[in-house]
């Protein structure tokens, strides 16, 4: 492995930032209701980190009606979800960030580490604002911009080069095994933030409040990597 630096830092947001993956599966068990698919625990683990379209088609995929929908039906139907969402957005305060991020990005701020959110969701400018975190998270990938979602590499390419750093000299958190794939394909020293493995992130925290700027050191020098003075 070639020695490189840690420069950057790069955020998902639902899982990571904000508690608000609840309200994503919540308008997702409503879709699948109207289309009398039965709601499963499996559904529930695997849709976290997916696209508006790929949560559509993995739900009908699971009752095997992938070809249930037209064109125009399957798009009116994200669009329905996309809206029953935004309903939750607009409830969303500062209570939702989760704990220890704000006293982690407090560090990474003074510390003159610059930080991007490298989220696939279209909202997620509304949400940071709602959640009261504008001034950190100034640099925010446009989703509408991406050519692929999560797992492909494309959210954080786009983020990395927005903070003007090469992508593997970033670190970047994710909570979901497919948003490790998409930050490990971009290069990014991934760190899982979840309670169960997530495979092939380099390193992990069970909870939000274990994040510290000392403990992503530390896992960086154990990869054998240098890390930067500033």
């Amino acid at each position: 492995m070639s020695v490189r630096t840690m420069a950057g830092f790069l955020f998902d947001l639902h899982g990571v930032i904000a508690d608000s993956w609840q309200y994503h599966l919540a308008s997702w068990r409503a879709i699948a209701a109207e289309l009398q698919i039965p709601w499963t625990t499996h559904l529930s683990d695997i849709l976290p980190g997916m696209s508006r379209e790929a949560s559509l088609a993995t739900i009908l995929a699971s009752a095997q009606q992938q070809d249930r929908l037209s064109p125009s039906e399957f798009t009116a139907m994200t669009d329905h979800e996309n809206a029953l969402y935004r309903q939750f957005v607009a409830e969303i305060t500062p209570a939702n960030r989760l704990p220890g991020i704000t006293a982690f990005l407090d560090e990474l701020v003074s510390a003159g580490y610059p930080i991007a959110l490298a989220s696939a969701s279209t909202n997620a400018p509304a949400e940071i604002h709602h959640l009261g975190l504008d001034a950190y998270f100034t640099k925010i990938v446009p989703a509408g911009s991406l050519a692929q979602s999560k797992p492909a590499p494309d959210v954080y390419l786009a983020a990395a080069k927005l903070i003007n750093q090469d992508p593997r000299d970033c670190v970047a958190f994710e909570d979901t095994v497919t948003g490790v794939r998409a930050a490990k394909l971009a290069g990014c020293f991934t760190i899982g933030i979840n309670q169960q493995p997530l495979e092939h992130a380099d390193a992990m925290v069970a909870r939000t409040q274990d994040l510290s700027l000392a403990t992503v050191r530390r896992a960086h020098d154990r990869q054998g990597l240098s890390v930067d003075s500033l």
